[in-house]
């Protein structure tokens, strides 16, 4: 038994350094640009999966999460209200949202203040098709672009705030992105993550699951 226990041990040991080998490889051909086919591939699958959470009225998806996002009327968050330093009666407050998908998550409006939201997703043109089909429209409408060339899309020092919620993980370079994203605010402004951990592993590294994230 001990012996057998002993054997078990060592395969499943193998396995792990198999996976850690592979995923590191794939890692290091991602970034020097070689696996770029296989984040295109994924588009097609992440607009099937907005279809499919838009469709019937939310039913499909949170449902009190798909009426605030097409609310106009939905409040801003208070965690990101706690981030931005703005009197009521201020100048505009810039929010970006990168990777924001067909509908952004940010509430949009904040009592004594103007929010302007840009929200950035590389499938835009096609995600603002979809709602059209739907019969469905965004209150901040999402614009081309993707997160590793938003310095040359926005000016520095442009935005009050940046998030990237659940979209990281889909990039072909997150830590390009990150320094866009750190660039594109205003010094003393904050740049909000908000990401589901090892997305990348529980995916296989497929489609646009291409990174992971965690505290450590």
């Amino acid at each position: 038994m001990n012996a057998e226990m002993s054997r078990l041990q060592k395969i499943r040991c193998t396995l792990r350094l198999r996976t850690r080998a592979r995923e590191a490889y794939r890692r290091v051909m991602r970034r020097l640009g070689f696996l770029g086919q296989d984040w295109n591939q994924g588009l097609p699958e992440e607009l099937q999966a907005w279809e499919f959470m838009l469709s019937n009225q939310g039913r499909n998806w949170v449902e009190s999460e798909y009426r605030y996002r097409l609310d106009p009327g939905s409040e801003l968050q208070d965690e990101y209200k706690k981030l931005i330093e703005a009197p009521a009666g201020g100048p505009p407050l810039r929010l970006l949202d990168v990777g924001a998908g067909p509908l952004t998550s940010f509430g949009k409006r904040w009592t004594g203040r103007t929010l302007e939201i840009f929200p950035v997703d590389p499938l835009a043109d096609e995600y603002n098709a979809l709602l059209a089909r739907l019969g469905l429209r965004a209150p901040a409408p999402s614009r081309p672009g993707h997160g590793e060339k938003l310095s040359g899309q926005f000016e520095e020092n442009f935005f009050d705030l940046a998030l990237a919620s659940n979209s990281l993980d889909h990039c072909y370079d997150p830590l390009l992105v990150i320094r866009h994203m750190l660039t594109l605010v205003k010094p003393g402004g904050h740049v909000f993550l908000g990401h589901f951990a090892n997305e990348g592993v529980q995916a296989g590294y497929t489609g646009l699951h291409q990174w992971d994230f965690s505290i450590q």
